[in-house]
């Protein structure tokens, strides 16, 4: 059975909230126009398909992959302001981390393995339930499966491993990308935080979902981080309490 909650925010300034009503208003028609670039490049991709054209196709998969970069962007934007403006309601459940694990990596395996990276799953056995909102979870784990994924290079390697320790289960997702500087990692979860990066590894840019990623984290009482080795990638970890009863 599920139990909705409201989590709000502190009472915001009505000027304040004017502004991210019209960020959010603006964002959303950014966002609708990105869906017709998206129709007509498609349609483009279609019709020079047989062109045998390499100079042309490597510009239309140009195109193709900033405008999904652009969305995925717009589409955190959208859900930070829409926590700021409205707080968040979390349906909250008896539900299996495992299987939300392993509903995430269905989605993602075709990406996955389309960039020749392999996949290792690593699950403690008889896990406790937890009590948490199963989509916003799933939410955050697809985060960073799918950052985990364009942080690895081609035929490199992206695990995941539950485990339990003092009364909270931890869920690790850990790449083979280029590890991110130490002043990066105590900045990463912040809104708006700007990677350095490199082309190689495709960490760059603004990026807001680990921004969420956090705030939903901790509205389950949990807490998130990241860790690295030199030269031997990095781990985004977060916990979440285990159903005690």
């Amino acid at each position: 059975m599920k139990n909705q909650t409201t989590i709000q925010r502190e009472q915001l300034p009505n000027s304040a909230k004017q502004t991210l009503e019209l960020i959010a208003f603006l964002t959303y028609e950014f966002k609708s126009q990105l869906n017709s670039i998206n129709t007509s490049v498609s349609l483009l991709a279609k019709k020079l398909a047989n062109s045998h054209n390499d100079f042309e196709t490597k510009l239309i998969g140009n195109i193709m992959a900033s405008h999904h970069y652009l969305e995925a962007r717009t589409s955190e934007l959208l859900a930070l302001v829409k926590l700021q403006v409205d707080g968040f309601h979390l349906e909250l459940e008896l539900t299996d981390i495992d299987d939300i694990v392993h509903r995430v990596i269905d989605q993602l395996s075709p990406t996955i393995s389309n960039r020749g990276q392999s996949l290792t799953l690593s699950l403690t056995p008889n896990t406790k339930k937890i009590i948490a909102d199963s989509l916003r979870i799933e939410q955050v784990l697809h985060n960073l499966l799918s950052n985990a994924s364009k942080s690895t290079p081609a035929g490199g390697n992206i695990s995941i491993s539950t485990d339990k320790q003092a009364g909270y289960i931890v869920i690790k997702v850990r790449d083979s990308g280029r590890c991110i500087p130490s002043l990066e990692q105590r900045e990463i979860f912040q809104p708006y935080c700007c990677l350095t990066g490199d082309k190689d590894t495709q960490i760059h840019g603004i990026r807001l979902g680990p921004a969420l990623c956090k705030y939903l984290v901790e509205l389950h009482g949990g807490r998130i981080w990241v860790e690295n080795e030199e030269n031997n990638g990095n781990t985004f970890a977060f916990t979440l309490p285990l159903n005690n009863n």
